[in-house]
């Protein structure tokens, strides 16, 4: 019998984390994060997807991860997103890839909430490595 309940999550009933990295100078990393599928959560032995909100002024510190890809599917809103050494300006409906390594982050200069579903290619404990 497949177990719905393990299977699917709803963002309005996880609810939202504050993200919790650190920056090379002791900033913290700024938006919200509610994962929808997940090693602990649904079982997965290959990805994580969250749904992510940057709040307007708010700034995802630029960072990679050596072990694992990420996409963003931008909701809504336009973020400006930092991918290694260019800027981009994101509009509702960008799907963005992130290879293995490669510097990102995102910052809402705009005056509403960046909504956007994330993935890794890993279902948990990826590393996160500040680059500012």
């Amino acid at each position: 019998m497949t177990d719905i309940a393990r299977l699917v999550h709803n963002v309005d009933q996880q609810g939202f984390a504050e993200l919790d990295k650190i920056g090379l100078n002791g900033q913290r990393d700024q938006g919200l994060v509610c994962t929808l599928i997940s090693r602990d959560l649904s079982g997965s032995d290959d990805l994580c997807v969250s749904w992510g909100r940057i709040l307007p002024g708010q700034h995802h510190l630029c960072h990679h991860h050596p072990d694992a890809s990420e996409f963003y599917v931008v909701i809504s809103g336009t973020p400006l997103v930092h991918l290694g050494d260019t800027e981009y300006r994101a509009r509702p409906g960008d799907g963005i890839y992130i290879p293995r390594g490669t510097r990102h982050g995102l910052t809402n200069d705009g005056d509403t909430a960046v909504d956007l579903v994330v993935g890794v290619s890993k279902p948990a404990d990826w590393q996160f490595v500040p680059d500012e």
